[in-house]
């Protein structure tokens, strides 16, 4: 999955299906950390990272050398939360990236030639002027002030 942030939703769809599988799962029943785990196909550090997004509609029950998670939701407060859950996997809408041609569109000081490639190469488009290099301005010092026309 890529991180892009125009692209990527903030919280990914895989994670919110999981949550809603675990509560419909817990909806059947109470489950161990290991059924959970089972469940979602993880280990116990994914599961304590689910049931910490959990917090306040689970509650751990220690049943002997076992603890058991239990539901502590109603019917319809479940209906309410898995639908909060639906309204957040809407992804961001896709903003298309910055071309370095509509930059030089804006400022027509600015030229750019980028050769057609099948590979894609992104180039950062710097707002200042370049400077020179040290090494060349410590040979041949520095270039003349530039006289700009006032208008």
């Amino acid at each position: 999955m890529t991180r892009s942030r125009h692209v990527t939703p903030g919280r990914t769809t895989e994670r919110l299906e999981k949550i809603r599988k675990l509560i419909t799962a817990l909806q059947a029943g109470p489950r161990t950390r290991a059924d959970i785990g089972a469940l979602l196909e993880m280990g116990p550090s994914g599961v304590r990272k689910y049931l910490a997004d959990l917090a306040g509609r689970v509650k751990a029950v220690a049943d002997g050398p076992e603890t058991h998670i239990h539901l502590v939701m109603r019917a319809d407060q479940v209906d309410a939360y898995l639908g909060e859950l639906a309204a957040q996997a809407a992804a961001r809408p896709v903003v298309p990236p910055r071309s370095p041609e509509g930059i030089a569109a804006r400022d027509p000081r600015r030229h750019f030639h980028i050769m057609s490639d099948d590979e894609h190469y992104a180039i950062r488009v710097l707002r200042k002027l370049p400077d020179h290099d040290p090494v060349h301005v410590a040979f041949f010092g520095a270039a003349p002030a530039r006289m700009e026309a006032r208008a």
